[in-house]
């Protein structure tokens, strides 16, 4: 008895297998695979360098969190400088490993759902 009567008092949200994201008391909540691919020439972010910089190969990094447009990982990424004169990673003149970062969701693939 003592149990109904706790969960009787608390704010149950419906939230269905396929929504992407809910709205509740007034705060946005965005669903997070666990896992998705980065697509190679994707430009990334560098939090110590700034912009400039591309994937170099496909890889399958852990996702972290989610907003509206971008999901927050957490993997290995082959990154190089993406200058004016360095469009293609054959002509980069600096490359090195990423381990957490952003990405937009239009640049990923292979997203995976539930654990495992």
């Amino acid at each position: 008895m003592l149990d109904h009567l706790i969960f009787n008092v608390k704010k149950w949200f419906e939230i269905s297998n396929d929504m992407s994201a809910i709205t509740a008391n007034n705060k946005n909540y965005y669903a997070c695979p666990s896992r998705f691919t980065v697509m190679a020439e994707t430009p990334i972010k560098n939090p110590n360098t700034g912009n400039g910089w591309r994937v170099l190969n496909d890889a399958e990094v852990t996702c972290v969190g989610a907003g509206q447009d971008v999901y927050f990982f957490d993997g290995q990424l082959e990154i190089y400088a993406d200058s004016d004169e360095n469009k293609h990673p054959n002509n980069a003149v600096y490359s090195h490993y990423y381990y957490t970062g952003v990405v937009e969701k239009t640049n990923v693939r292979n997203v995976i759902w539930g654990g495992g």
